[in-house]
């Protein structure tokens, strides 16, 4: 019994000391590698920020902060790819023969996109383009729009409009109202081109000049 399990003891610290070193093994062929470096434009005047570094097979990777700079630990021959909005993507392999740092310094091609020509304004004066204007035939709900959102309907229906005692309706539209000044103050205003008033005070000057 003894001789048993002297021999089972025997056999499972071969198999560990076995497993052990292959691991070292295997650990020894994986070199790690510091990549540190820039990400640049073509030019290597300016750095690209927020550029994407990374191995695609194991999906290692970083950013590239406001100057460009990245530094992030990779292992030797990996494919690195390299892409930033409005730049081409590049690769590179991380060489074997580095030793335990690589620097490097990536320039990056710019990704031109030609747009077909857009004709802004067709009329070349501004007399035409009034007269296409005022005979332009509008659609009923188009017409809809400007005769019921006209300045006098709306003056109308705020002057008769009840006032309502309720404080929740009362506190609800001054909330709407600080949030439509804090709206207008911090980011972009409404397109004046959607306003129905704008557009029909538009149309009457345009018919005050044609008179």
């Amino acid at each position: 019994m003894k001789k048993t399990l002297t021999r089972a003891f025997f056999l499972a610290t071969l198999i560990w000391v076995s497993l052990n070193t292959f691991d070292l093994q295997a650990q020894d062929d994986l070199q790690i590698v510091q990549v540190s470096g820039l990400v640049m434009d073509q030019d290597s005047t300016q750095g690209i920020f927020g550029a994407h570094i990374y191995d695609r097979s194991t999906g290692r990777g970083t950013t590239s902060t406001y100057r460009g700079w990245f530094s992030r630990a990779f292992l030797a021959g990996d494919t690195l790819v390299f892409s930033a909005i409005g730049f081409k993507t590049r690769r590179m392999v991380v060489p074997n023969d580095s030793g335990k740092t690589f620097n490097v310094v990536v320039a990056m091609e710019e990704n031109v996109t030609q747009l077909a020509d857009v004709e802004v304004n067709p009329f070349p004066t501004e007399e035409l383009f009034k007269e296409a204007f005022l005979a332009m035939n509008l659609s009923e709900d188009q017409t809809n729009v400007l005769r019921n959102f006209s300045t006098e309907v709306v003056s109308e229906m705020v002057r008769t409009m009840p006032i309502e005692g309720s404080p929740d309706l009362n506190y609800r539209y001054m909330m709407n109202q600080q949030f439509q000044n804090l709206q207008n103050s911090a980011g972009p205003r409404p397109n004046p081109l959607l306003n129905p008033f704008a557009w029909a005070q538009f149309i009457n000057s345009l018919k005050k000049k044609k008179k």
